[in-house]
C-alpha cells in the first residue's frame, strides 16, 4: 500500500462511532429477541437485509448459501478483519496478501452507547477497529455491534449480531459467571444479524443517533481530544507508578488507573481477545485524527478538567461547562454528555466486586457465588442521574418525560415509525395513546415493550409515580406544556462545538 493510500484509508478505519454506536430508546415495539436454536446452516433463512441492494463485508458473510457457523467472538473478529493484534498493527490478510488493514483495540470504562449501563473499569466496552469495519462489544449482553463501510455508497451500514449460548441469555438462565467471564465470548449455539431496517423501530435503533436530523449516517465520537478521559491506557508493568511524561501533570484518574482497576480484578485475562499486556496507546489518537471536529455533541475534556482541578492538591470542583450541558440535556436541547469523571463507580462496590472476581478467577468462589457486575455504581440519585442511569428523583412529570423519553420520542426523528405515535408533547396524544403509555410504564423493567426499555435511562421510582399520576389526569395532559412542546421540537440536536 502506498503512503497516499494509507492516508486516505486511515480516516475510513477509525471514524466509527465511539460513545453512541447504538443508543437505546423506548419504542412501541419490543426489543429484538434472541433467536431460537440454530438451524442447519444450508437450510437457515438468509437475513432480511439480503433482499435489499447493497454491498459490504457483513453481506459477504451472511448473504450466501454457505453461511459460516460462527461459534465465538474470535471467529467473528477474524471473518470481519478486526482481530486484535499488537500495538498499532498493520498487517496483510492471510487470504489476500495484497489487502491490508489496521487493527487498533480500544477499551472504555464508561459509555453512553447501547448497554452502557454494563460498562465499567471491570467490564469495559471494547472497540476493535479495522479497515472500514469496527465492532463494539461488552460482556453482560449477548450481542455485538457492527459498523462497516458500504461499497455501494459513501456511507456506513450498521448491524447488530445477537448470539445464543446453552445457558440461555442475560434475562433467562445465564448467571454472572456465564455473562462476565471469557465464557460469553465462545461456545455460541446460534447467531442472527439485524440491519438498520430491522432495528429502526426497536430499542436497538442505530439511526436515532447516527442519522439524527441528517440525511445520511454520521459516525460519532464524543470525546475526541486529549487526554481521552474514559479510555484505558497501558502502564509500565515493572514500575506501575511510572506515568508517561505527556500525562504526568494531569490531575485525577487517568487511563492507566482504569487499566489497573481491570487487572486487579481480572489479572492478565484477555477481554474481547485483547491482550492487556501489549495494549496500545495509539487508538484514541487515531480516532481523534480521523473523526474530525464536526461532531454533533462535544465533550470538552480540557475545559472540564481545568475547571474541576484548579490545583493538583485540591478536591475536584464542579465543572460549570459540564453542568451547563447537563442542564441543556434536561431541557431537551442536546443528548447527555459522558460522565465528567473517568471512573464513575462506587469505590466500595468496585472494591468488593474486584475482590469477588479475583477470588472466582482463582477458584475460591463458585459460579453461583459470583455477584452481578452491574451493581457497581453509586446508589445516590444525583450521581446516577449524571451517569445516565436514571432520572432525577425530584423531576416533575415534564422533566421526567424529557430525561427518560425525550431522546427517542420527539419531532426530529423518523415520524413514519410507530415510535412517533408517542411524543413527549403529551397534549397531542389521544386518550387511548395515553392509556397505552401508562400501561407500558407500569410493566416490569425487563418485560417486553416496557417503557423505558432496560438499557435506557430509567425513571426514579418517585418520579415514575408522579409521571403516572400526571398521565392519568386528562385535565393536565390536554394542556400543552411549553417545556415539552419546545423539547419535542428541538429533539436534542444541540451540543456541538461552537467554532
Amino acid at each position: 500500500m502506498s503512503s497516499s493510500e494509507t492516508q486516505v484509508r486511515a480516516p475510513v478505519l477509525a471514524i466509527l462511532g465511539l460513545a453512541c454506536l447504538l443508543v437505546s430508546c423506548s419504542t412501541d415495539h419490543a426489543s429484538v429477541q434472541p433467536p431460537a436454536a440454530a438451524a442447519v446452516p444450508d437450510a437457515a433463512p438468509l437475513p432480511g437485509f439480503c433482499e435489499h441492494e447493497d454491498d459490504d463485508v457483513v453481506r459477504d458473510l451472511f448473504c450466501r448459501v454457505d453461511v459460516p457457523e460462527i461459534r465465538s467472538l474470535s471467529e467473528l473478529q477474524g471473518l470481519l478483519g478486526v482481530s486484535p493484534g499488537g500495538p498499532a498493527m498493520r498487517t496483510s490478510r492471510p487470504d489476500d496478501p495484497d489487502q491490508y488493514y489496521v487493527r487498533y483495540p480500544a477499551l472504555l470504562a464508561h459509555s453512553t452507547a447501547l448497554s452502557g449501563h454494563l460498562v465499567s473499569p471491570l467490564n469495559p466496552r471494547a472497540l476493535l477497529i479495522g479497515l472500514g469495519t469496527t465492532i463494539a462489544f461488552q460482556r453482560g449482553v449477548q450481542q455485538v455491534e457492527i459498523a462497516t463501510l458500504s461499497r455501494a455508497r459513501p456511507e456506513f451500514n450498521f448491524y447488530l449480531l445477537r448470539f445464543t449460548r446453552e445457558c440461555g441469555d442475560e434475562q433467562r438462565g445465564c448467571n454472572a459467571a456465564e455473562l462476565y467471564t471469557q465464557r460469553i465470548e465462545r461456545d455460541w449455539t446460534s447467531t442472527r444479524v439485524f440491519d438498520t431496517e430491522a432495528l429502526k423501530n426497536t430499542p436497538e435503533d442505530c439511526l436515532q443517533c447516527h442519522r439524527r436530523g441528517r440525511d445520511k449516517t454520521t459516525l460519532l465520537m464524543r470525546e475526541f481530544e486529549r487526554p481521552w478521559t474514559h479510555f484505558f491506557e497501558p502502564y509500565d508493568l515493572e514500575d506501575p507508578t511510572r506515568i508517561p511524561a505527556a500525562r504526568r501533570d494531569l490531575p485525577g484518574v487517568q487511563g492507566a488507573d482504569l487499566m489497573r482497576d481491570y487487572r486487579e480484578a481480572r489479572g492478565d485475562e484477555p477481554y474481547a481477545n485483547v491482550d492487556v499486556l501489549s495494549f496500545p496507546e495509539a487508538t484514541p489518537s487515531v480516532l481523534q485524527a480521523a473523526v474530525g471536529r464536526q461532531q454533533p455533541l462535544f465533550f470538552d475534556v480540557e475545559t472540564i478538567l481545568a475547571e474541576r482541578y484548579p490545583t493538583r492538591d485540591s478536591e475536584p470542583q464542579p465543572s460549570p461547562t459540564w453542568e451547563r450541558a447537563y442542564e441543556a440535556f434536561k431541557r431537551g436541547e442536546q443528548l447527555a454528555l459522558p460522565y465528567y469523571e473517568a471512573r464513575g463507580t462506587d469505590p466500595d462496590k468496585q472494591a468488593r466486586l474486584s475482590e469477588a472476581y479475583r477470588r472466582h478467577r482463582e477458584g475460591e468462589l463458585s459460579d453461583e457465588e459470583l455477584p452481578d457486575l452491574r451493581d457497581i455504581f453509586p446508589d445516590d440519585n444525583a450521581s446516577r442521574a449524571r451517569l445516565g442511569l436514571e432520572t432525577e428523583e425530584d423531576a416533575s412529570p415534564a422533566e421526567a418525560l424529557i430525561q427518560a423519553c425525550g431522546q427517542c420520542h420527539n419531532d426530529v426523528l423518523d415520524q413514519s415509525l410507530s415510535r412517533a405515535s408517542f411524543t413527549i408533547d403529551v397534549s397531542r396524544l389521544t386518550e387511548k395513546e395515553l392509556a397505552l403509555a401508562v400501561e407500558r410504564i407500569e410493566r416490569d423493567r425487563n418485560a417486553t415493550g416496557a417503557m423505558p426499555p432496560p438499557a435506557a435511562r430509567q425513571l426514579h421510582p418517585r418520579a415514575r409515580e408522579r409521571l403516572l399520576e400526571f398521565l392519568r389526569d386528562p385535565t393536565r395532559t390536554s394542556q400543552p406544556d411549553a417545556s415539552l412542546v419546545r423539547a419535542a421540537e428541538l429533539g436534542m440536536l444541540g451540543g456541538a462545538r461552537e467554532e
